[in-house]
């Protein structure tokens, strides 16, 4: 646009403005009134950003408990619990008999691992991220109640004591909960087992006691006796046990059967396969036995001269989560389900069907091909999005493991995906005949979760040297990270392991010659770091020397690099406050001490301009300078943005996706 001064004698000289019956100086003084104001609009429109919604893509289930349920009415329902963190979860019930579902949504919760039938009628339901016990009345098919746990995140799974009462093992405060099913009241039976986190499953034993397996700082099991309301420590016989599951006076966890009087060890009073096996703790019920061998399922009732076999079937991530009293095995993958009949040797997959509500996603990144590609917190799916013609695509699951992808990126016409919880680096042509199945489109090239790390907390990016670099967490109970290099064509990966110490990677840039690291103090399933601050580094790509080393004080994450073609800067996030490092002189340069806080990845197109996201505005930052600049702001906040080549940004707030087109 012009400046104000070189339009303003065009267009008062235009003899479009001057009606012919007006004297002169009412003509000059109405046409420069008209002036003025069309200079004001043209201005308008040319600092005003143009906000457009494109819609709510993202649209995957996330599917984390089952059960077998028959209804007082005779029908048979297949129940998921259905994670939603926008609309809140659900229950859905499947009509197996016809491939039908309805979805009914909870009254809290974003989800829940935690589902189980009780007497009355009724079924519970654990939640997190709020920590809940939830009633379901399956006469009239709505719930009924909802119990607080207080100071709790998770109730992870359900069993029915002695005394009648639901127990729930929680997350954060490690704690067992037991849900009174006369009078819905919640009581805190407290956390026995500092400074563990988890209190990850409970189990009932045959007598009706509670045996409780804490982690993951310091694992141990313990018994809850309900009618002392006391803990103690659980025999070594029970040491070491995750999960178990009474059977007739028996309790069978793995591949042990104890006696459920004194807790020792017994030969099994049931005939098993030859080989290893396993009980399949979600199948057996106190009157009917479900053993697992590989993909064999057997089951045992009380009394038979032998196992039956019901079926051998390769689920490639599946999991088999109820069987009806016929014998038929149902179960999920990720975006399915399935039934297996007795004998059956092949799974039928069916998608789930209902449509699910619309949620948010953990990253958006823009291809050169105009199309905007996010995925879900969980559900391990990828959606894009056409953003000319906002065509939409939903994909079924990428790889067997269970989780989700963090992060995508783009070479030669492919999509390169990271994804937790399997240290998954996967391959997917989107112009190609889907295959997952068969591990042939999408297809996983590498995994390093077998080496320990399984959280690709840096995300994933293409180098100059056409690698893909990817920054991971360590596993479960384990502090470290590491950066994957691999090669898109062979999946060959080198690893460097703590690159700057035991701490997770959560910021990587890499240019011609070096690496550039960002690390925090979190992990799976322990609390922060302590001792220790954030740190960032530089790397020699080509002898992984540390060339620059800086630890933040009083900091617990460096994160979301953004590497600026044109400056040869870096732009992060310090504990979401905005730096930069000029990579030539190995500098912090600090930006303005008013610069908005950082709260999405910072992302760019190499011409000395940033953007991130900060609440509700959209920040551009100089690189040169460091000054920023609020230059939207959007109905929400703000969790991811990409832009697109011609300066266009996308912006997720929640599961809504706008559109800002800048003049």
């Amino acid at each position: 646009m012009a400046p104000l001064h070189l339009w303003a004698g065009p267009l008062a000289k235009s003899r479009m403005f001057y009606p012919c019956h007006e004297p002169e100086s009412q003509n000059t003084h109405w046409v420069m009134t008209m002036v003025m104001a069309c200079l004001l609009l043209a201005l308008s429109a040319h600092t005003a950003p143009q906000l457009e919604l494109l819609g709510q893509p993202c649209r995957a289930k996330n599917v984390l408990a089952a059960r077998y349920v028959l209804a007082p009415d005779g029908r048979e329902w297949f129940v998921l619990t259905n994670m939603n963190e926008t609309a809140g979860m659900e229950l859905i019930f499947i009509d197996f008999q016809h491939d039908t579902a309805q979805a009914i949504r909870a009254p809290a919760g974003s989800g829940s691992w935690a589902l189980l039938q009780v007497p009355g009628n009724r079924l519970i339901v654990g939640t997190f991220y709020d920590g809940r016990f939830m009633v379901f009345d399956l006469q009239k098919m709505q719930f009924v109640h909802t119990s607080d746990f207080p100071g709790e995140s998770y109730i992870w799974n359900l069993a029915l004591g002695k005394d009648g009462r639901v127990y729930g093992g929680t997350y954060p405060g490690a704690k067992l909960g037991a849900l009174d099913l006369n009078t819905y009241a919640v009581e805190d039976c407290g956390a026995p087992a500092p400074p563990n986190m988890y209190l990850r499953y409970v189990s009932a034993l045959p007598d009706g006691r509670i045996l409780c397996n804490f982690g993951m700082e310091k694992p141990v099991n313990m018994i809850y006796d309900p009618d002392t309301r006391k803990f103690e420590e659980a025999p070594s016989s029970l040491q070491g046990i995750s999960r178990g599951v009474s059977w007739n006076g028996y309790f069978l966890a793995g591949s042990q059967v104890l006696d459920g009087k004194t807790l020792q060890p017994v030969s099994p009073p049931f005939p098993v396969p030859d080989g290893g096996w396993a009980v399949d703790v979600n199948l057996t019920t106190d009157e009917v036995l479900y053993l697992r061998q590989g993909n064999t399922v057997y089951r045992y009732n009380r009394g038979d001269a032998q196992l039956q076999q019901l079926a051998s079937v390769e689920l490639r991530g599946g999991g088999i989560y109820a069987a009806t009293p016929r014998g038929d095995l149902l179960g999920v993958r990720g975006q399915d389900y399935f039934v297996i009949k007795p004998g059956e040797t092949q799974v039928n997959l069916k998608p789930i069907p209902v449509e699910s509500a619309p949620r948010p996603t953990l990253f958006l990144r823009l291809d050169d091909k105009g199309r905007l590609w996010g995925g879900p917190h969980f559900g391990q799916t990828l959606f894009w999005m056409d953003t000319r013609t906002r065509q939409v695509v939903n994909t079924r699951t990428v790889c067997n493991a269970g989780g989700e992808v963090y992060d995508v990126t783009f070479w030669n016409g492919k999509v390169y995906a990271v994804a937790y919880a399997g240290g998954d680096i996967v391959q997917y042509d989107p112009e190609a005949p889907w295959d997952q199945w068969n591990n042939v489109n999408p297809r996983v090239i590498a995994s390093i979760g077998e080496k320990g790390y399984i959280r690709p907390t840096a995300g994933v990016l293409v180098a100059p040297d056409g690698k893909l670099y990817s920054g991971w967490m360590a596993k479960y109970g384990v502090y470290g990270g590491a950066v994957a290099i691999t090669d898109p064509t062979t999946g060959d990966t080198e690893l460097i392991e703590n690159p700057l110490g035991e701490q997770a990677v959560e910021g990587l840039a890499v240019d011609e010659k070096f690496l550039y690291i960002g690390t925090s103090l979190g992990a799976n399933g322990l609390p922060n770091k302590r001792g220790e601050w954030a740190r960032f580094g530089v790397m020699n790509k080509s002898t992984r020397q540390v060339v620059f080393r800086h630890e933040f004080e009083g900091v617990s994450g460096v994160r979301t690099f953004w590497l600026d073609a044109r400056t040869k800067r870096l732009a992060l996030s310090v504990d979401g406050r905005l730096h930069l490092f000029d990579t030539a002189s190995r500098q912090f340069v600090s930006p303005p001490a008013d610069a908005p806080r950082v709260g999405s990845r910072i992302v760019g197109l190499g011409d000395g301009k940033a953007f991130y996201s900060s609440g509700r505005a959209i920040v551009q930052v100089d690189i040169q300078t460091g000054a920023t600049e609020t230059i939207a702001e959007l109905p929400a906040d703000v969790s991811n943005v990409a832009v697109e080549r011609d300066g266009t940004l996308y912006a997720a707030c929640g599961a809504d996706i706008y559109r800002i087109r800048r003049q």
